[in-house]
């Protein structure tokens, strides 16, 4: 019987076999071997199924299983079709297709849900929105949407957060901009913005999957408490973390069955990806090169971003919001690095990884080459004044142009000198990364968690010491 006949003839068993849509099925050939296997998905007409000894997709023909296999599996397939379109209704978006999440292909899950690119990396990727009014995901307005994906370009998780302390009634600009204003929310108004969009999420897709189970989830610091959904190699996960944020994540089933635990990436691995990741050019510019980007928005997360960006450079899972909660941040913003320190350490130890923080009483290049020779960003404290961000965007711009890099290096020690006799206001204070150094031209790259353009900026050493606050923070193999 050919597949498209098989579907017709075995539709109407859907109503009759027992289905759960996470169990394992036993498959035996003739020989009497046999295999466990989980349905995920109907690809051209073939079962996609999955095993479980190593986790394996794979797909099977119909015409090669027995009757009974066969009648099982179609009627899987056919309440999947029934769900993606409810699950679709549901959500306002072409978000799920027949397909288990680990085996989307993240730019065309990112294209239906119109995320931005973020950042790209041999080692991951990302897309975010800062979604306007008029978005909706599970009938409620998510304020970010972020999609991250490995580097085989599969998608890893969606997390989505809705009503939280940092953008909800933030009055703050994005980039440079974000020092200008102030959020306007309170805890009260938060409250109820958080209690209705947690209802919300939660009717839309209970009204599909039915009710969820709770579990926790997370490592550690990070580890809440969640409502759980499974469906066709997804787990849906809603969290309500009291004043802090309401999100809803979406990852591999088996992520979530591991209750977010990661696997350790080795040191010596480690070490051989971050030296192989400096790039060294021939006018003496040393950096690192795929640093991954994050973009913190319209609100004051520069120090969870920062974060974020350092700890998933060192194989690290890490979410700016999860961040912000363990640092205790302000409504709106503002993070002490050292209380953050303190909450993530055990964190960074469990995967073999340490911090350290240092306090330099002068900013020089030679207090961070020892550590971009490694591939190791350096995090550094600073305030981001108008004058240096001017410098910044100036030079990086001129870079482009310089034949002469001698003559360039006279001409921007001339101006850091008159730059770094000016008094150095008290403001703006900020995190950012330090990602490379040039000797020759005595400067600095340093990287803001604003987006792709602020990915690599080029200062003269004496200007970031005038406007540095001399703290310098690391995360090490």
């Amino acid at each position: 019987m050919k597949p498209s006949a098989l579907s017709a003839a075995l539709a109407c068993l859907a109503l009759i076999l027992p289905l759960s849509a996470n169990s394992w099925r036993t498959l035996q050939d003739e020989e009497g071997t046999a295999i466990k296997v989980r349905f995920e998905g109907l690809r051209d007409e073939r079962f996609l199924l999955r095993r479980q000894d190593d986790g394996k997709l794979f797909e099977v023909d119909p015409g090669l299983l027995k009757a009974e296999d066969q009648a099982f599996f179609q009627s899987a397939a056919t309440k999947l079709a029934g769900e993606i379109g409810k699950l679709s209704e549901a959500s306002g978006h072409g978000l799920f297709t027949g397909t288990p999440f680990d085996d989307r292909v993240a730019e065309e899950l990112a294209a239906a849900m119109k995320l931005r690119p973020e950042s790209k990396t041999r080692h991951s990727a990302s897309w975010r929105l800062y979604a306007g009014e008029s978005y909706r995901l599970f009938g409620a307005r998510p304020y970010s949407v972020a999609l991250y994906a490995g580097a085989d370009g599969r998608a890893v998780i969606l997390s989505a957060v809705y009503a939280n302390k940092g953008d909800f009634r933030s009055g703050a600009g994005s980039g440079e901009d974000h020092f200008t204003g102030e959020s306007e929310a309170d805890a009260a108004s938060l409250g109820k913005a958080m209690e209705h969009d947690e209802k919300t999420v939660e009717k839309a897709i209970a009204d599909v999957l039915g009710p969820a189970v709770t579990q926790r989830f997370g490592e550690r610091a990070t580890r809440r408490t969640v409502r759980r959904w499974d469906w066709n190699g997804h787990s849906l996960l809603l969290s309500s973390e009291d004043g802090e944020y309401v999100s809803l994540s979406i990852v591999p089933l088996d992520f979530a069955e591991g209750k977010g635990r990661t696997a350790k990436v080795s040191d010596t691995e480690l070490k051989q990806r971050l030296r192989a990741d400096v790039v060294r050019e021939e006018n003496g510019d040393v950096y690192l090169g795929q640093i991954p980007m994050v973009d913190q928005g319209p609100k004051g997360y520069c120090v969870p971003a920062t974060f974020e960006r350092a700890m998933r450079t060192m194989g690290l899972e890490a979410d700016m919001y999860l961040l912000a909660m363990v640092g205790e941040t302000a409504m709106g913003g503002g993070t002490s690095v050292g209380r953050l320190l303190d909450n993530i350490r055990s964190q960074v130890r469990s995967k073999g990884r340490r911090t350290k923080d240092e306090n330099v009483a002068k900013l020089r290049t030679r207090d961070v080459k020892r550590y971009i020779d490694e591939g190791v960003p350096v995090m550094w404290t600073m305030r981001s004044l108008s004058e240096y961000n001017k410098i910044a965007n100036e030079n990086t711009q001129a870079r482009k142009n310089i034949t002469d890099w001698g003559v360039w290096a006279e001409k921007i020690a001339a101006e850091a000198e008159i730059v770094s006799k000016k008094e150095s206001s008290q403001s703006n204070h900020h995190i950012c990364m330090i990602v490379g150094y040039n000797e020759k031209t005595n400067e600095l790259a340093v990287s803001d968690s604003w987006g792709a353009r602020y990915e690599r900026r080029w200062v003269p050493a004496p200007v970031a010491e005038w406007a540095s606050s001399g703290g310098l923070f690391l995360i090490l193999p």
